[in-house]
């Protein structure tokens, strides 16, 4: 059996586990959050439980999933689990499609649509020692800040273009758990997760907003500096949240600092484009 409170920003949410199957799965998904020995006074409750039909998943007793396989409903709650966590934190955080992590004192910010290169390029900031906020849900409050949401970082099938796993074991810098499922073609799916070892703790200003796009068919890493008002255009279709885009927009501009800076970085090799970050955080 696994029982957990979790500390997430003003959030408690607990998860109550009778499945033996599914508790490895949740323990891996859960364990960079800030855990609390309280388990009163939850905002969420999330039970895993057997039923007739099957293993139910539930949150605040309300049904979600039902499912035979435990790998199954470790992949439901870790999608019901983000998304009621997420939708309880607004309007006191907004939830950005976007890694952030805190490098030598700067938040950087990190926001794009799958594929372009954001948790890739966060995964190179935190070989190179960067503090880990998150790499898909950047909580930003209403002063500027990122507060942590360390899911941890998601490989599917064991592999990646960028980074291989012996590099990233040599690193030191991450710890490692999975879970796997059948997936919808009846093919075995094994979801890797790695662990970084250096957590952002305090919530960090966000100082610099990249706009990542990874193009093979370039040469080299061009950075493009951006008017505010364009990144606040594209990063308003990047919030988790279903609101009208007018209010997206306002939501944005009270929040993102006047200092912020904005820039777009469009790479062929990601190790080379985080040194052009460094570059511009270290030269001012």
């Amino acid at each position: 059996m696994l029982s957990i409170t979790l500390n997430i920003a003003h959030l408690r949410v607990r998860i109550h586990c009778t499945e033996s199957g599914c508790s490895k799965g949740i323990e891996a998904l859960t364990a960079l959050y800030e855990h609390s020995e309280d388990a009163d006074g939850a905002d969420l409750c999330f039970t895993i439980k057997s039923s007739a039909d099957g293993i139910a998943l539930a949150c605040d007793g309300e049904y979600i999933w039902t499912g035979k396989e435990a790998g199954e409903v470790v992949a439901a709650f870790e999608w019901a689990f983000y998304n009621h966590t997420i939708a309880m934190l607004y309007p006191a955080f907004v939830s950005l499609h976007a890694a952030t992590v805190s490098w030598q004192g700067h938040g950087i910010t990190i926001a794009g649509t799958s594929g372009a290169g954001k948790s890739s390029l966060c995964t190179a900031a935190l070989l190179h020692g960067a503090d880990y906020f998150s790499d898909e849900y950047s909580l930003l409050d209403k002063k500027g800040y990122i507060t942590p949401f360390p899911r941890p970082l998601q490989w599917d099938n064991n592999d990646h273009p960028a980074f291989s796993r012996q590099d990233m074991h040599d690193s030191g810098l991450f710890g490692e758990g999975s879970y796997a499922f059948t997936g919808h073609d009846g093919q075995p799916v094994t979801s890797l997760l790695w662990h970084p070892r250096h957590l952002g703790i305090a919530p960090t200003k966000m100082s610099l907003l990249i706009l990542p796009r990874f193009d093979a068919s370039i040469a080299a890493v061009q950075v493009e500096h951006v008017l505010r008002s364009q990144a606040l255009m594209e990063l308003a279709e990047e919030m988790h949240h279903k609101l009208p885009v007018q209010e997206r927009l306002r939501e944005l501009h009270h929040r993102i600092p006047e200092t912020t800076r904005f820039v777009r970085i469009i790479f062929p090799d990601v190790h080379q484009a985080w040194k052009q970050v460094e570059q511009l955080l270290t030269k001012g």
